[in-house]
């Protein structure tokens, strides 16, 4: 079956045309407004969020130009500053204020400059794609290419702590140094007392030995002379 590409050369055309079709951009997408003027020259395209309350200015272009991505950053500085009055003025739309605006852009090419600026700006979230409007049999449709998608996503920031001054120190009085007191004496063991001199073993009284009998006969005839004599 052959594939047809149309040609869509009203800008105001091809938006309402997105409008019909954003979910096959992006799944998700809710429109809150379109054509929101920022200046005499400078109109949000759709003004919508996504599934998780982020808002996202859809700009598209049915020609390439340098303008586009200058406009479009116009958008979301005016998108960023009038957040809260967003959310109070389309209650019915979960609007999540505290998540910045990002953008997706639309046109059928790009000039490398464009790619390249949008490659190096940090801290905004910026979508590139081509559309191709087709027809196949009796269905018509939009094709759409992402050419850039940036790599980071946004994540709350945390909360700081308030730094607090350094306490001072609380200056502690100064110990004053002890007086040196003499060196206590080590107590001594005290003194064992000498033994007692051992007396020297007693020696056991010898018994008279028996005289012999012989001497003790003697003996008697010796007093009975003298008994003799008296």
């Amino acid at each position: 079956m052959p594939i047809e590409r149309l040609s869509i050369k009203d800008e105001n055309q091809l938006l309402n045309m997105v409008s019909k079709e954003l979910e096959t951009l992006e799944k998700g997408l809710t429109t809150i407004a379109n054509n929101v003027p920022i200046d005499e020259k400078t109109k949000i395209g759709l003004l919508c969020h996504d599934e998780e309350g982020q808002l996202v200015i859809v700009c598209a272009t049915v020609e390439p130009n340098h303008e586009v991505l200058f406009n479009a950053i116009k958008c979301l500085d005016f998108v960023e500053k009038f957040k809260p009055m967003l959310s109070a003025t389309h209650p019915k739309s979960k609007i999540d204020i505290k998540k910045p605006p990002r953008l997706i852009l639309l046109a059928p090419e790009y000039p490398d400059e464009i790619l390249n600026i949008a490659k190096k700006m940090k801290d905004v979230q910026i979508h590139l794609y081509t559309w191709e409007y087709l027809k196949i049999g009796d269905s018509k449709g939009f094709h759409f290419e992402p050419i850039f998608i940036p790599t980071w996503t946004w994540k709350p920031e945390k909360k700081r702590k308030e730094e607090k001054p350094p306490k001072e120190k609380k200056k502690e009085p100064k110990e004053e140094k002890e007086k040196e007191e003499p060196p206590v004496p080590k107590p001594q063991p005290e003194p064992r007392p000498e033994p007692e001199p051992i007396p020297p073993p007693i020696k056991p009284v010898e018994e008279p030995k028996p005289k012999p009998v012989e001497f003790e006969e003697k003996k008697k005839k010796e007093e009975k002379k003298k008994l003799k004599l008296f």
